[in-house]
């Protein structure tokens, strides 16, 4: 997690937000021109709005359980907040080898404690 903590551009505050099919929709079409619900958008304000419901579905798909999936996406999230892209293949590529490092060392501390999910 240093990689985040470290990052000067991150905001004060992050607030993360939980939101549905038809609203992920609506945001993406308003910022993006995309009218599909899409699984996280992050904002440089602070600001990363997940769809749920678009995490179960890509769980299922994954055989993962659905809030390892939340949490991927959180992680992405913030990892633009950081200043990483995923425009490009490259980059697409170094941001995945990141997240998915920090995934699997959060989900493993998250398994070790009193939570069990």
């Amino acid at each position: 997690m240093e990689l985040i903590a470290d990052q000067p551009r991150l905001p004060q505050k992050i607030h993360f937000v939980l939101l549905p099919e038809k609203t992920m929709g609506e945001v993406h079409n308003l910022f993006f021109r995309d009218p599909h619900p899409t699984d996280v958008i992050s904002f440089d304000y602070g600001e990363i709005l997940i769809c749920p419901s678009v995490a179960e579905k890509e769980a299922r798909q994954r055989s993962i359980a659905v809030l390892k999936e939340v949490l991927l996406y959180g992680i992405h999230g913030m990892l633009h907040l950081c200043g990483m892209d995923d425009d490009k293949e490259e980059e697409r590529k170094r941001m995945e080898q990141v997240q998915e490092s920090i995934l699997e060392k959060t989900w493993e501390k998250l398994q070790s404690t009193a939570f069990h999910g």
